[in-house]
Parts: C-alpha cells; sequence; structure tokens
C-alpha cells in the first residue's frame, strides 16, 4: 500500500496548506480579537500548533496517496500504446485502424447521409 509514494512532493504541498491555514488563523486573530479566533494565551497557540501538526501529517498522506494514483493513470495509456500489447489484447479495430486511412468509415451508412427530409 505505501510502495512508490512521494513523499517529498506531498510533505510540500501539505506545508503549503498547513502555511496558509496558520496564516489565516493569524490574520483572523488580529482582525477580529474578540472572536473564537484569537490567539491571546500560551495553551490557545500550543493546540493551534498541535493540530498543524496532525493536519500535516494526515494531507502528506492523502496527497502521497493521490499523487500514486494520477501517475498510475498517466502511465496506463502509454502502456496500451506499445506495439508488443495491442498484438497481444487480440483487439482488431486497432490493427484495421491503418489500412483505412484516407478512406470513408465502413461503420456508417451512406444511405442516411444522401436521405433528404
Amino acid at each position: 500500500m505505501f510502495e512508490g509514494l512521494k513523499w517529498k512532493s506531498a510533505a510540500r504541498r501539505s506545508a503549503i496548506v498547513i502555511a496558509i491555514y496558520l496564516g489565516l488563523l493569524y490574520v483572523l486573530s488580529r482582525a477580529f480579537p474578540g472572536s473564537n479566533f484569537s490567539l491571546d494565551s500560551r495553551p490557545q497557540i500550543i493546540s493551534l500548533l498541535i493540530n498543524a501538526a496532525l493536519f500535516f501529517f494526515i494531507f502528506t498522506f492523502i496527497y502521497a496517496l493521490i499523487e500514486r494514483s494520477r501517475e498510475r493513470r498517466m502511465a496506463e495509456p502509454t502502456k496500451q500504446k506499445k506495439p508488443g500489447k495491442s498484438a497481444k489484447s487480440g483487439d482488431d479495430s486497432e490493427t484495421n485502424a491503418p489500412s483505412l486511412k484516407g478512406r470513408p468509415n465502413p461503420n456508417t451508412s451512406r444511405r442516411k447521409s444522401r436521405r433528404r427530409r
């Protein structure tokens, strides 16, 4: 489950998210001093930093999984485009495609296109 995860880029992304989170809470604590966002006492600041650290690890894990799934999705079409793969799958539509280059599509009905309503 943890194979192929890129922790460095995921940690960088989650650090940016946490920095934005801490910055917004700081701005809100200065803009509205009497609200719940106030960071006046030491225990409030410590609890904020503990929450930020927990969110950092959670976001790092989530971003690493997202990045791995994105890489797998991007790698799928390149695996299918390899010449050895199309011959093994036995799909005839890909093998006939080059022979139809420049010709009309045989799957369309010419009668319907000529008919006037």
